[in-house]
C-alpha cells in the first residue's frame, strides 16, 4: 500500500521519514503547517503548542493517517508549491513509485555519531541577525571567500547510494587521488554498508542558470571504511579528473564563536549550493562546530570553510528549526572538527 494511504502512519519506512523532513521544511511555523492542514481535519486545539517542526509534522501526519488524508495533504502541498526543489519526491509519494531519501538519520534514531543537542539557546539565537546587509568596507572581504570557496567547488559531489534497505543521498568531496570523504550515515545507512556508490560531479548550473554537464563515477563500495562515533567514511573513486581539487585537511586554525561558516553541500540531493548567510559559528569544543548555516537533508558529508577557504570541518548533522528570543526560526547544525577526523584517518592508515 501507498505510505500516503497507510494508517496508522508508517514512520518506520524511508519515504514516510522524507515526508516528515519534507513537510517541515515547507511548512516550518505551527501557525503555516496548522492553517494548512484544518481543512484536512486537524483541530488546533488539538495541536500541544511549542512543538518543533519536525515534531509537530510527526503529530499531523499520525493525526492526517487516522483521517485518511495523508493523500490529500500531500497532493494539497505539491499543487500549492508546484516549483518546490521537492516536487519530484512528492511526485513519487502520490504515484506510490520508489523515491532516494536522505541518509541522515532523524533526531533519536541512528548512529551515536549523527545524534546532538540541537536546542538553541537566547545567546545562540541572538548571533543571528535579521539584516543581512553588511558595511561596503566588508564586501571585498566576502568576495575574497566566496571566490576561495568556489575555487573548491569541483571536489564536491552529489553521493547517491543504495544497499538493502533503499536508495539514499548525500554529500562527498575528494581529499585525495581516488579518495572521497562524507559521513559514516552516508555510506552505511541505517547502520548497513552500501552496496553502491555514485559520486555526481559537476551536479551545478553555469553562470547563466544552465545545467552543467554531470560526471557520474562508480565507487568502489569494497573500499568503504569508517567509524560511527566520529560520523565519517571514505570510499575511493577511479577516474576523478586531475583538475578536479583534492581539499586539505590540515593548516586551518581552530575555529571560534562568532567566525563564520560557509559550506558546500547538496542540500535535499538537489544541485550543489553554498551556505554562507546567517552563518555564525555558535559553539566549539575538541570534537565538534555548530553553526547557524543553512543546510538540509542530504547535506550530510559536506565540506565546511572559514573565511579563508580552510576546510575546518565535515558536516554530518541538522537540528531542528525553533523560534527563540522573537527571531525567525533557526536551527543549529553541527559538523565534525576535521583535525579530529584528520587524526582518525591516520589512526586508521587511511592517510599518512
Amino acid at each position: 500500500m501507498p505510505v500516503v494511504d497507510e494508517s496508522p502512519f508508517p514512520f518506520a519506512k524511508p519515504m514516510a521519514l522524507e515526508l516528515v523532513r519534507v513537510m517541515a521544511g515547507i511548512f516550518r511555523t505551527e501557525r503555516e503547517a496548522v492553517t494548512f492542514t484544518a481543512p484536512f481535519g486537524i483541530d488546533e486545539l488539538d495541536v500541544p503548542p511549542g512543538l518543533s517542526p519536525i515534531d509537530l509534522w510527526y503529530h499531523l501526519l499520525r493525526k492526517l493517517a487516522v483521517a485518511g488524508a495523508v493523500r490529500r495533504v500531500v497532493g494539497a502541498t505539491r499543487e500549492k508549491f508546484p516549483n518546490n526543489p521537492h516536487a519530484s519526491f512528492l511526485d513519487a509519494l502520490l504515484a506510490d513509485r520508489l523515491a532516494p531519501v536522505s541518509a541522515e538519520p532523524m533526531p533519536g534514531e541512528g548512529t551515536p555519531g549523527a545524534v546532538f543537542n540541537d536546542s538553541v539557546t537566547e545567546p545562540e539565537a541572538l548571533l543571528f541577525f535579521d539584516d543581512l546587509t553588511i558595511p561596503v568596507g566588508h564586501v571585498v572581504n566576502l568576495i575574497a571567500t566566496l571566490t576561495k570557496v568556489t575555487a573548491m567547488a569541483p571536489a564536491v559531489c552529489l553521493l547517491r547510494v543504495q544497499n538493502p534497505f533503499g536508495s539514499y543521498f548525500g554529500t562527498g568531496f575528494r581529499i585525495g587521488e581516488r579518495l572521497i570523504l562524507t559521513n559514516h550515515h552516508v555510506l552505511f545507512p541505517r547502520d548497513t554498508v552500501a552496496t553502491s556508490v555514485q559520486a555526481d560531479f559537476g551536479f551545478d548550473v553555469a553562470a547563466d542558470g544552465a545545467a552543467l554537464a554531470v560526471t557520474s563515477l562508480a565507487g568502489i563500495v569494497g573500499t568503504i571504511k569508517g567509524e560511527a562515533q566520529d560520523d565519517w567514511a571514505v570510499i575511493e573513486v577511479a577516474d576523478m579528473r586531475p583538475e578536479w581539487p583534492k581539499l586539505p585537511l590540515e593548516a586551518a586554525p581552530a575555529p571560534q564563536i562568532g567566525d563564520l561558516a560557509y559550506i558546500l553541500q547538496h542540500p535535499g540531493g538537489h544541485q550543489k549550493r553554498l551556505g554562507f548567510v546567517r552563518n555564525t559559528i555558535s559553539n566549539v569544543n575538541d570534537g565538534v562546530v555548530r553553526y547557524l548555516t543553512d543546510t538540509e537533508p542530504g547535506s550530510s558529508g559536506a565540506p565546511v570553510f572559514d573565511t579563508a577557504g580552510r576546510l575546518i570541518a565535515l558536516h554530518h548533522a541538522g537540528g531542528r528549526p525553533v523560534e527563540i528570543a522573537g527571531k525567525p526560526p533557526v536551527a543549529k547544525n553541527e559538523g565534525i572538527r576535521i583535525s579530529r577526523v584528520a587524526e582518525r584517518l591516520r589512526s586508521s592508515g587511511i592517510l599518512a
